[in-house]
């Protein structure tokens, strides 16, 4: 009797295990992020149609060759001198296969920084060389960004910097370089923060 319920116990178990298998569910595939940049163009056109909004009117303060001058800048009046860093378009997609983005928290300057290199050789008719969007991480904004152009003009090596900090100012450094010596040509500095 007692060798009858062991069988029988023996072959319940066994059919119940058989039985009771359940597929193997697989592991949760971690659906990977298509990548994109921070639409810069897009963010500076919107800062300028804020900035040009306000009711304060903007002051231009250019330097070139040791002279300081400035100007007011009327409304609408500030898009030509920023018209260079606006073209070529940077989007979210445009510029994946020529440059690559690395991030970084820079607890120096209290900013989530992104910046962005080449990732190739870029064609000559391509004036954007690299650039940066600083991020307040408590506050989730954009402070600052940081774009480099380099192109030739007259058979001279220029270089173009913007610096926009937001809610700030905006500084436009204008460098040439001639036998391997840079020489700051202009800075323009348009600033609203008073």
């Amino acid at each position: 009797m007692r060798t009858t319920y062991l069988v029988i116990f023996a072959c319940s178990l066994f059919v119940g295990c058989a039985a009771k298998q359940e597929p193997v569910t697989p592991e949760l595939e971690v659906k990977k992020q298509p990548v994109t940049f921070f639409p810069v163009t897009t963010f500076i056109k919107g800062q300028i149609f804020v900035l040009d909004s306000l009711p304060i009117t903007p002051l231009l303060i250019t330097t070139q060759k040791g002279k300081v001058d400035s100007l007011w800048l009327p409304a609408g009046k500030t898009k030509p001198y920023l018209q260079p860093f606006l073209e070529p378009t940077i989007t979210e997609t445009n510029f994946l296969d020529l440059f690559r983005e690395t991030r970084f928290n820079d607890q120096t300057i209290n900013a989530i920084t992104f910046t962005y290199d080449p990732s190739v050789t870029l064609p000559d008719s391509l004036s954007l060389r690299h650039w940066d969007v600083y991020v307040d991480p408590e506050k989730s904004t954009v402070s600052k960004v940081y774009i480099l152009k380099e192109f030739i003009k007259d058979g001279e090596n220029i270089t173009q910097q913007l610096t926009w900090q937001t809610g700030k100012y905006a500084k436009i450094a204008t460098i040439v370089t001639r036998a391997g010596q840079a020489e700051l040509l202009k800075e323009e500095l348009i600033t609203w923060d008073f």
